[in-house]
């Protein structure tokens, strides 16, 4: 492990905006989804358990897609910010812009999954609390992977983003972009209400509700309209989950191949020059 691997690991774990963003602000949600939009009393039936599995496995896909991205607002800063190490380590040592890229990445990772950790017990602790169930997951070790994978599409979207800013010299912008990635994310939440067709395997992060959906209930989901798949209404298109994992990681593959290209490019770009 290097030092620039241990120092960035080390500013990721007390980055007061990547955990302000990543978990205070979607704790809130939590407790919003749970106590304040789902109504019910202690499950004591069948169907009540079955419900609240349900209800836990809808917060595991749309809530964590939102933290993950809330996670990614907070990357975007960090990326900018460590541009500058990354321009004279590239020029002055043996490290090449894909080993920064690898390092970051991996220290950015160890990040991901101890948000994705508190989401899950998150969501476990305050549905008991609720209902006096602990939820069941058809799969959890893929409700987990499915959560990291989030996390990693949207690290690399924030990665690209920073360093587009970086190339272009328009740092000024960089509120407005480090948004993208919960904007998309919003994007993708409003699969609860609105069927988006195939257009599900083109618009990024879309297909990873379905995703988390299936891997937590073992039922495969519609390409949108959750809500009213789960009512009960009229058949809605079922997702194509072979399709929806090979969108998920082409999306990375995308995110990650851009931000090698921009990084080397980034290379030439003095610090002084930037403006904040």
């Amino acid at each position: 492990m290097t030092l620039y691997l241990k120092l960035k690991m080390k500013d990721l774990l007390t980055n007061l905006e990547i955990l302000g963003w990543g978990i205070v602000f979607i704790e809130f949600w939590v407790l919003m989804w749970l106590f304040v939009f789902s109504r019910g009393a202690p499950a004591q039936t069948e169907w009540d358990v079955y419900v609240v599995n349900i209800n836990a496995a809808m917060a595991y896909s749309f809530l964590g897609l939102l933290s993950m991205a809330a996670v990614a607002v907070g990357l975007a800063y960090s990326v900018l910010y460590t541009s500058r190490a990354a321009r004279y380590l590239t020029k002055f040592t043996r490290a090449s812009p894909a080993t920064l890229m690898v390092e970051d990445f991996v220290a950015s990772l160890a990040a991901i999954i101890i948000i994705v950790a508190v989401i899950i017990f998150s969501v476990i602790g305050c549905t008991y609390m609720k209902w006096g169930v602990i939820p069941h997951v058809e799969n959890p070790a893929a409700v987990f992977v499915d959560l990291v994978l989030s996390g990693v599409v949207l690290y690399w979207l924030a990665y690209m983003l920073a360093l587009v800013l970086v190339v272009t010299r328009r740092t000024r912008a960089l509120s407005m972009m480090s948004f993208v990635p919960l904007i998309l994310a919003f994007i993708a939440y409003a699969q609860l209400w609105v069927d988006f067709g195939n257009l599900v395997y083109v618009i990024p992060l879309s297909t990873i509700p379905a995703l988390l959906v299936y891997h937590s209930t073992g039922a495969i989901p519609p390409t949108g309209s959750y809500l009213w798949w789960l009512s009960g209404g009229e058949l809605l298109q079922a997702v194509n989950l072979k399709l929806a994992a090979v969108s998920l990681f082409a999306w990375i593959f995308i995110f990650a191949g851009v931000s090698l290209v921009l990084l080397r490019k980034s290379r030439g770009v003095p610090i002084e020059e930037l403006r904040f």
